[in-house]
């Protein structure tokens, strides 16, 4: 996994941490929202993206289309379903569902999708494949 051009979703991921630790209370009184909900989708998010980020990287720099195709169908439904089982498993063992941080967690994926994206398409622009 190239280091360096993993580094923008590491600053999410720090970024988001000091924000729900710091506004927690302010979180809690504004938005009845549970910090500690929104952590956990966070940490579930990144592990997940680091995974699919993998797969991706790794489909750019294989010169078959079959192989290219099928890495990058599974890190989309890896990084789908793992999103999906934790928020599963969190309604069913939650016995008070927090839907502000739900809310936050599916923003989140769309933050997580967004820097992977934009990162996976400059990459590919600097593939050898492509130059």
């Amino acid at each position: 996994m190239p280091g360096k051009s993993f580094r923008p979703i590491v600053v999410v991921f720090v970024v988001v941490l000091v924000l729900m630790l710091a506004a927690r209370n302010w979180l809690a009184a504004q938005w009845n929202m549970d910090y500690r909900v929104v952590l956990v989708g966070n940490a579930v998010l990144f592990i997940a993206t680091a995974f699919s980020f993998y797969l991706y990287s790794k489909a750019l720099r294989n010169n078959n289309t079959q192989v290219f195709l099928r890495m990058m169908y599974s890190s989309l439904l890896v990084k789908m379903v793992s999103v999906l089982v934790a928020m599963l498993l969190y309604l069913f063992v939650s016995k008070d569902v927090n839907k502000s941080g739900i809310m936050a967690s599916l923003a989140l994926y769309v933050v997580y999708t967004y820097v992977e994206v934009k990162v996976l398409m400059r990459l590919s622009k600097n593939s050898p494949k492509n130059g």
